[in-house]
């Protein structure tokens, strides 16, 4: 847990996600072997004085656990959550939480078993898991790109499908045409009113004629 919160805080967005993922599975791949080579040449003996090569080994355990928690344990679940889109989100994670959780119980209920039947001591057990961490070396490196800082519309064509993306941007060229034909049409309309009004203006020579007042009438008939 320590080295997980310590992952988290500090390293997370220093080293990225692809990078950690990479070192992280030659590390844990290399401690997985060393407990393998281990057991199979000099398997411990109960009542037997452990070889400085047997606490070595019983380190990398504890160093195994460490590096997954400097990788694969906290970096999967972020990027589950920051590569789909806010509508698939929880989609996303509740798959990736479904599938974690049925392999811990298909790893918990075979492992007992291996090192029962995978070789002298069950060291067979141990190549098998470093087999895979070194896999998963090449896993990320051909199909896991870098994910750090980056938007959700950089994720759409990371990950092959930039479909929404030439739609939001088709979208917002439309969007932008239309508001631009808006103004030009606007502005045509203000010209031609001030057109008309400056030749009404021209027209009547700049004075608007009155006719005579109506007292005027009144005042002349009187006398």
């Amino acid at each position: 847990m320590v080295t997980c919160a310590a992952f988290l805080l500090l390293a997370a967005d220093s080293l990225g996600r692809r990078r950690s993922l990479l070192w992280t599975s030659i590390a844990q791949g290399t401690a997985m072997f060393v407990i393998g080579f281990y057991v199979r040449f000099d398997p411990p003996v109960k009542g037997a004085v452990i070889p400085p090569v047997g606490y070595f080994a019983l380190t990398c355990i504890y160093l195994f656990a460490g590096f997954f928690q400097f990788g694969w344990g906290p970096c999967c679940w972020i990027i589950v959550s920051e590569i789909p889109t806010a509508r698939l989100r929880a989609l996303n994670v509740a798959v990736a939480a479904a599938t974690q959780w049925l392999f811990n119980f298909v790893v918990a209920k075979a492992v007992p078993t291996m090192l029962v039947t995978v070789g002298r001591a069950g060291y067979g057990t141990y190549f098998i898991f470093g087999t895979f961490c070194f896999s998963m070396f090449f896993f990320v490196w051909f199909l896991i790109p870098e994910t750090k800082g980056l938007s959700l519309e950089r994720m759409d064509e990371l990950f092959g499908n930039p479909d929404l993306l030439h739609q939001k941007h088709d979208e917002e060229s439309q969007n932008g045409s239309i508001r631009r034909g808006n103004t030009a049409e606007k502005n045509a309309h203000v010209a031609e009113i001030e057109e008309r009004e400056h030749a009404g203006v021209s027209g009547d020579g700049g004075v608007e004629s009155r006719g005579p007042a109506a007292g005027d009438d009144i005042v002349a008939q009187n006398k």
